[in-house]
């Protein structure tokens, strides 16, 4: 679900990152809210999406993130005295870079509804996708200082790896990682849960433990991940078999 009834259903949403090499959307949603309010940059056709950096500070070669590289995201969502949520702060960072990006969503007319949400518990979902209309992601907007006049999903990369996850109270020292050598000589994450994640998806399969798609499966000390299709699912469509060998 998500608050473009996704798989035909409504829900609140968070978007802490929806983003390319050329584009970055930090957004927050009610259940009812298509548009969500929402902060970053690129985006629009008719309209102009968020501005709060440009293409010469986040892109590829960017000065504060060369998004050829990998970098930091660092998330948090204060709260009063009552627990209400108040904003969405996000904050990228790189090695090397000396200009930390931010994004502060705050004012937003559906905290209360999004407080609830957090309160209930929400999944974190990961899906990698491309399509040929993300002009409202990169596009040159209406200003004209977006990123992209046409998108090339021919040109997007088969993959994309996200790893080095913690949770912590706002304000408390990030935790460190080691990194162990695998058997190839390359270096994986201690907390590298995408590829643990696909691992334990396999395993399941080949035990013929029922996996759905959409749908979860238990990693174990993670807890439930969701499943999702990459890309738009029709709402009523039954759920795929998930295989693997």
């Amino acid at each position: 679900c998500d608050a473009n009834n996704v798989c035909g259903v409504s829900c609140a949403e968070i978007d802490i990152m929806e983003a390319n090499q050329y584009a970055w959307h930090s957004t927050l949603h009610t259940s009812r809210d298509h548009s969500g309010l929402g902060g970053g940059y690129g985006g629009g056709s008719s309209f102009d999406g968020p501005r709060d950096f440009n293409g010469a500070q986040y892109g590829p070669g960017g000065s504060c993130i060369d998004t050829n590289m990998p970098f930091e995201v660092d998330v948090s969502f204060p709260v009063d005295s009552q627990g209400a949520l108040q904003a969405m702060d996000v904050t990228l960072t790189q090695d090397g870079k000396s200009c930390p990006l931010t994004v502060h969503v705050a004012g937003y007319p559906g905290m209360a509804e999004l407080s609830e949400a957090i309160a209930a518990g929400m999944t974190p979902v990961f899906s990698y996708w491309k399509a040929d209309d993300m002009l409202w992601l990169d596009g040159k907007g209406a200003d004209g200082q977006g990123p992209c006049r046409v998108d090339e999903p021919g040109s997007c990369g088969k993959a994309v790896r996200f790893g080095g996850f913690s949770i912590r109270e706002i304000g408390a020292p990030v935790p460190t990682t080691t990194s162990t050598t695998g058997a190839a000589g390359g270096e994986t994450g201690a907390a590298d849960v995408l590829f643990e994640a696909a691992s334990d998806i396999l395993d399941a399969v080949r035990r013929r433990q029922e996996v759905k798609c959409p749908g979860s499966i238990d990693m174990g000390g993670h807890g439930h991940v969701a499943l999702v299709p990459t890309g738009w699912h029709t709402g009523g469509a039954a759920p795929l078999d998930v295989q693997g060998t």
